[in-house]
C-alpha cells in the first residue's frame, strides 16, 4: 500500500553515478498490535508545533516513537472506514473516496517514515539516529501488515472494477499501482506461503540496512596507514577526513577506506604503488558485506519465486518501462559493444597522453581515474585547481538559482533556518516560489534543504531525500520538501571541482522533479514514478554542466569575480569527449552485474559466486582488466537501492540525450525548453505511464519494443559519445 521512501532517489556518484531510489523497502515482524495500539500517547500528543525537518511534533528523539504511534492510530481509523465499505458497504462511498483514503494512509505514514530515513543518514547525534532507525523499521512492519490486509485490498478492487469509470485518470493510475503493489506483496497467497514471504521480506530489509551501514561504518570499511611521502599529489584538504592514529609526527597518515577518501587518493596520488595498495584494500571489502550480500540475494530470489517469478530480475522489471530483464540486457550489451572501439582508443590515449608514467602498457583499476585526470590536463591544457577556482560553492548555488529561473520560471531564495528544523549548523534552506511568468507570481512551491559538507557518520555519497511529497491542488495543496545531501569539501569558501558541479546539478534535477510535481496524490508524486524513469531528469540536468551559456551563470572566479574564459570552457567541453566510452562501459558492467546476480539460483551460490559473476561481466563488456582478489560489488550500494534496476542509469542517459537534442541543444536557457520538460514530464511524477510520457515528448521512435519488453533508443546518446571523435 505505502510507497517505499524515495530517500535515495538519489549516485554513489563516486562509485557509479549516484545512489538513488530506495535503500530499503518494506519491513516485517516488528511491532505487535499491542505496541502499536491506538491509545492516547503522552500529554503532548497534540503538540503540532513544527520541529526537526519541519515535521510537526518532532522536538526530541523520543518524539519519533510518539509520532509513529500517532500515524498508526490515524491509519487504523482510515483502514477501519475502508474495510467497512467493502463489498457490502461500498455503495455508501464513492470510488474516489476510497482512493483518497488509501492515499491519506500512505501520506500519513510517509510523513514519519521519510523523515526517519533522512534523519538516520544525516543527523550527527546518535540518539536521533537510533530513534529514527527504530521508527523506520517499526513503521515498515506496520506497513507490511497493511499490505497484507485483504479488507483494504477488496475495497480497492471494488472501487477499481465496479466503479472505475468515475475515477479520474490519475486516480485510476493510483488504483492500478496500488493493486499491483498488493498483489506483488502476496495478498493472494495462503497462510504458509504468506508467512514465508513476510519472513523473506523482513530479511531483505534488515540485510539491506546492514549492507549500507557497513559502507558508512569506519570499523567495517577499515583504514590503511600510508606514508605521507607516498601521498604526493593528493591535496591536503582532501585528507582532512583521515582517522585518528596518523600524524605528520609519526610519518604516516591513517587513510580511511570510505568512498570519498579512496576516490581522492585514486584521482590525485602520483605514486602508483600508493594507488594500487589503496585500491586493492578498498575493493576487497567491507568483508562483512560478503555474507550480507549472499543472504540478500537469497532472500530476494525466494520472495520472487514465492510470487511466481523466475527470478528477482523478472519480478523487479515486470511493472516498469522495461517489463522484462531481457530488454535492458539487450540494450546494455549493444551499448557496450558499440562503444568498444572508442573505448580502446580512450585507453590508448590515457597511456599516451599521461606519458605512460610507471605503466606497463595496461591501464589497471587503480590507474584509471589518475590517468584520466592527467590525460585531460595534457590534452586540453586543463588544470583542475584552476577550473575549480571558477566554481566557488556560493556562486554555483546562485547560478543554479538563475538557471531554474530562466528555464522553469521558478525562483530560489535562501531563507534562515528555524532553530527547531535544523539538524546541523551548515545546512541551508532554499524556498522555491513561482516566478514572474503568468499568474501566481511569488507563490510558494516547495522547499529544498542543502546539506553539502562532509562530517563523521553522515551518508557518504550524493543523494536526494524526500521529506514531504506534493499532494493535492488549490490553496490547501501540500507543498513538497526535499534534502540534497552531498560531501563537497568544507568551509564557506570551498570551491567545487567541475565533476562536483555536475553532481550538484544531477541532484538538482531530482529536486526539480519533486518540487515541480503537480499531482493530486502523493503516491505518484515526483520521483515516485517508475524506477527506470526516475533518473531521467537528473541525467538531463548533467548536460547543463557542460553548456557554455549555462556555465556563464554558474562560473565566476572566486577572487576576481571574472567569468570563466571562453578558451577554458572550450577545453573543458573537449575534455568531456575524451573518456565517455570507458565511462559508458563501466555503467554497463554495473547494470549487467546487477541483473545477473539477481538472476542467480541460490542453490548454486558459493562464497565466490557473486564476485565470479562481476568478473565475468567485466571481462566480457569492458576493456578494463579484472583485478584478481577484488570484490567491488561489496562496495556497490546500488545493489541494495536499485535491486535489478541499476539499468535505469543507462536508460536515463539515452532518454536525456533525446530530450536535450530536441528541447535544449539550440538554446538551453530558452523558457520554452523548460516548460516543455515541466509540462510533459516533471509535473506528472508517476501519474502517467512512462512509455506514454516518452512517446508524447519524443515521438513513437523513442522506444524500441520487442516481444518481451521496451528500451529507449540509444542512437542520440551514442552520437553524443562520438561527437568530436
Amino acid at each position: 500500500l505505502v510507497s517505499a521512501p524515495r530517500g535515495m532517489a538519489g549516485p554513489l556518484r563516486a562509485v557509479a553515478r549516484r545512489v538513488a531510489g530506495n535503500l530499503v523497502s518494506r519491513q516485517v515482524n516488528v511491532w505487535s498490535r499491542a505496541n502499536l495500539g491506538t491509545a492516547a500517547a503522552a500529554s503532548h500528543l497534540d503538540d503540532d508545533r513544527k520541529g526537526l525537518f519541519a515535521l510537526p511534533g518532532l522536538h526530541e528523539p523520543s518524539d519519533f516513537a510518539r509520532l509513529a504511534r500517532r500515524a498508526v492510530a490515524r491509519s487504523d481509523d482510515l483502514m477501519r472506514r475502508l474495510v467497512s465499505s467493502g463489498p457490502s458497504g461500498f455503495p455508501h462511498r464513492s470510488a474516489t473516496a476510497v482512493i483518497d483514503d488509501l492515499d491519506e494512509i500512505s501520506d500519513t505514514l510517509c510523513a514519519v517514515v521519510d523523515v526517519a530515513e533522512l534523519c538516520r543518514n544525516v543527523h550527527p547525534d546518535l540518539r536521533w539516529v537510533r530513534a529514527a532507525e527504530n521508527a523506520y523499521v517499526e513503521l515498515q512492519g506496520y506497513v507490511q501488515g497493511l499490505n497484507s490486509n485483504r479488507g483494504l485490498y477488496l475495497a480497492l478492487v471494488n472501487a477499481q472494477e465496479r466503479h472505475g469509470a468515475e475515477l479520474s485518470p490519475e486516480a485510476a493510475r493510483v488504483a492500478l499501482t496500488l493493486r499491483q503493489d498488493f498483489e506483488r506483496g502476496g495478498i493472494h497467497l495462503g497462510g504458509d506461503e504468506h508467512a514465508r514471504l513476510e519472513k523473506t521480506a523482513g530479511d531483505v530489509i534488515k540485510l539491506g540496512m546492514a549492507f549500507q551501514q557497513n559502507l558508512s561504518d569506519p570499523k567495517a570499511f577499515g583504514h590503511m596507514d600510508v606514508s605521507w611521502l607516498r601521498l604526493g599529489g593528493v591535496p591536503a584538504g582532501l585528507l582532512s577526513s583521515t582517522a585518528e592514529g596518523g600524524s605528520r609526527d609519526t610519518g604516516f597518515a591513517r587513510v580511511p577506506l570510505d568512498q570519498r577518501t579512496v576516490s581522492a587518493v585514486l584521482r590525485y596520488a602520483d605514486e602508483p604503488d600508493t594507488r594500487r595498495s589503496v585500491y586493492l584494500a578498498a575493493h576487497s571489502g567491507p568483508e562483512a558485506n560478503r555474507a550480507v550480500l549472499d543472504g540478500l540475494l537469497r532472500a530476494r530470489h525466494e520472495s520472487a519465486k514465492i510470487l511466481g517469478f523466475e527470478s528477482h530480475a523478472h519480478f523487479a522489471t515486470s511493472p516498469l518501462l522495461a517489463e522484462h530483464p531481457d530488454a535492458p540486457r539487450a540494450l546494455l550489451e549493444r551499448m557496450a559493444s558499440e562503444c568498444r572501439d572508442r573505448a580502446g582508443e580512450e585507453i590508448e590515449a590515457m597511456l599516451r597522453l599521461a606519458g605512460r608514467d610507471g605503466m606497463d602498457g595496461t591501464v589497471r583499476g587503480w590507474d584509471r581515474s589518475y590517468l584520466i585526470g592527467k590525460a585531460r590536463a595534457k590534452a586540453c591544457e586543463l588544470d583542475a585547481a584552476a577550473v575549480a577556482s571558477y566554481f566557488p560553492l556560493e556562486r554555483v548555488i546562485s547560478g543554479v538559482g538563475a538557471l531554474v529561473d530562466r528555464v522553469f520560471g521558478v525562483k530560489l531564495t535562501e531563507v534562515a533556518m528555524e532553530p527547531w528544523e535544523n539538524w546541523h549548523a551548515k545546512v541551508r534552506k532554499l524556498r522555491v516560489t513561482s516566478g514572474d511568468r503568468g499568474a501566481g507570481e511569488g507563490q510558494e512551491i516547495g522547499t529544498i534543504y542543502l546539506d553539502l559538507e562532509p562530517r563523521p557518520r553522515k551518508f557518504p555519497h550524493a543523494a536526494h531525500f524526500v521529506i514531504r511529497c506534493s499532494r493535492g491542488v488549490g490553496p490547501d495543496k501540500q507543498r513538497p520538501a526535499v534534502a540534497l545531501v552531498c560531501n563537497f569539501g568544507a568551509g564557506s569558501a570551498a570551491t567545487l571541482s567541475h565533476s562536483e558541479v555536475e553532481t550538484f546539478l544531477h541532484e538538482f534535477g531530482h529536486a526539480m522533479h519533486s518540487v515541480l510535481s503537480d499531482t493530486q496524490y502523493q503516491h505518484l508524486s515526483g520521483t515516485r514514478c517508475a524506477m527506470d524513469m526516475v533518473e531521467v531528469p537528473s541525467h538531463l540536468f548533467e548536460y547543463f554542466a557542460w553548456d557554455p551559456a549555462v556555465l556563464g551563470l554558474l562560473a565566476r572566479h572566486r577572487v576576481t569575480g571574472d567569468p570563466m574564459p571562453r578558451e577554458m570552457i572550450a577545453r573543458l567541453r573537449a575534455s568531456k569527449e575524451l573518456f565517455g566510452a570507458t565511462d559508458l562501459q563501466q555503467q554497463c558492467v554495473f547494470a549487467l552485474t546487477d541483473l545477473e546476480v539477481h538472476a542467480l539460483d541460490p542453490a548454486t551460490l558459493t562464497e565466490g559466486s557473486v564476485s565470479d559473476v562481476a568478473a565475468r561481466v567485466q571481462a566480457a563488456h569492458s576493456l578494463m582488466p579484472v583485478e584478481p582478489g577484488t570484490s567491488w560489488e561489496l562496495r556497490f550500494g546500488h545493489l541494495v537501492g536499485y535491486a535489478s534496476t541499476y539499468y535505469s542509469y543507462p536508460y536515463a542517459k539515452c532518454v536525456a540525450a533525446d530530450l536535450w537534442g530536441k528541447f535544449f541543444r539550440e538554446d538551453p536557457l530558452a523558457p520554452g525548453a523548460g516548460e516543455a520538460l515541466r509540462e510533459g514530464m516533471l509535473r506528472h511524477g508517476g501519474a502517467r505511464e512512462p512509455g506514454a510520457i516518452l512517446r508524447d515528448m519524443l515521438g513513437d521512435g523513442a522506444l524500441m519494443t520487442d516481444p518481451v519488453g521496451a528500451a529507449p533508443d540509444p542512437t542520440s546518446m551514442l552520437a553524443d559519445l562520438n561527437r568530436g571523435r
